[in-house]
């Protein structure tokens, strides 16, 4: 069953958080609108990753969805851990000060979504934050990152405007 989660495509996604002391960010393979109105989305994160903490302390996070350009971030959001390693302060990492949340959002990044935590749950062997987005940005002129079986991919030919 380990292999699943691999067989569904995600945009990559750099979750942003900082509290009194610290920045941090992470990549997660899980994330997804829920709702419209108003409108939530939501990110799964094991327990034991650092960033996990810092959002029950901050009780925010942002949410930075990767242009296609920036495969070396998302391999660093998902390979260091911020216990670790400063993340922030990694020559190839330039963040830029969110608006209506303390977390910063990635520079370059295809869009950006600042959000407050309203809920969280633990299923399984992950807690789901549910975040009102407060705040969206997006760079049309870009094309998102997306991982597929463990592989980077750009977003290919258009085939089609759903309905």
């Amino acid at each position: 069953m380990a292999k699943y989660s691999s067989q569904f495509p995600d945009p990559v996604i750099l979750v942003t958080v900082t509290t009194e002391k610290e920045t941090n960010f992470m990549t997660v393979g899980w994330a997804s609108p829920v709702s419209f109105a108003p409108p939530i989305l939501m990110v799964s994160i094991a327990p034991g990753r650092h960033t996990h903490d810092l959002i029950l302390k901050a009780g925010e996070f942002g949410v930075s969805i990767l242009a296609d350009d920036q495969k070396e971030l998302a391999t660093l959001g998902g390979t260091t851990s911020g216990r670790d390693v400063d993340k922030p302060a990694q020559e190839k990492v330039e963040i830029l000060p969110g608006e209506e949340i303390r977390a910063p959002h990635i520079a370059g990044a295809r869009a950006w979504l600042e959000c407050k935590v309203v809920s969280h749950h633990t299923v399984g062997d992950h807690t789901v934050f549910y975040g009102k987005v407060v705040r969206t940005v997006a760079d049309e002129s870009k094309s998102a990152l997306v991982l597929f079986n463990r592989v980077y991919y750009a977003l290919g030919e258009e085939r089609g405007v759903y309905p």
